[in-house]
């Protein structure tokens, strides 16, 4: 009785000790497959939108479309485009969308506008503008219920083990008399 006993309490901490160190590794990799991820300070390089000499104070080439660098592709152009777009001149200035460039989230491409916010490139010696924003990584699940329910993974695991040892220690606790 005694043996079965030790055993039983050796097992319940074996169960805690190996559920705690997989818990965080299921949170990991559940977190990775439903949040989408953040840019927050890409450089693009605008120097192929500098127009001729002369043609400032605005100089923007106009017709020439830049790329973000997680531009999506396959599923994600239609299902998971990219958000929270916002572009920031050489000296950090907000750009505004529509009025200062167009930005097309479905492939990532920006089109820069003439406005007196890129007055800047005809003498800046910065030929980059920085961009922020929030993408779908190749491994995202894209079905909201799919990401509810696989949140919840990790919640459940963690019941399941404390209810695993909780059986075990009260097991133990009946077999040597402390629990009635």
């Amino acid at each position: 009785m005694e043996n079965n006993s030790i055993t039983k309490l050796i097992l319940g901490f074996l169960v805690l000790i190996v559920g705690l160190a997989l818990i965080g590794s299921v949170a990991t990799e559940t977190n990775a497959v439903t949040e989408k991820l953040s840019v927050s300070a890409e450089v693009i390089d605008i120097s192929s939108d500098k127009t001729v000499a002369g043609a400032c104070p605005m100089g923007v080439n106009g017709t020439n479309a830049l790329a973000i660098t997680n531009a999506p592709t396959g599923w994600k152009t239609s299902d998971c485009p990219i958000s929270g777009f916002t572009m920031y001149n050489q000296t950090g200035v907000t750009a505004t969308t529509v009025t200062d460039y167009v930005f097309y989230p479905a492939n990532g491409t920006i089109m820069l506008k003439n406005t007196t916010l890129w007055s800047s490139l005809c003498t800046a010696t910065s030929n980059t503008t920085t961009v922020a924003y929030t993408y779908c990584d190749d491994d995202y699940i894209n079905i909201a219920w799919g990401r509810t329910v696989l949140n919840l993974v990790s919640g459940f695991f963690a019941l399941a083990l404390l209810m695993v040892s909780v059986a075990l220690f009260y097991s133990v606790g009946k077999d040597t008399g402390i629990i009635n």
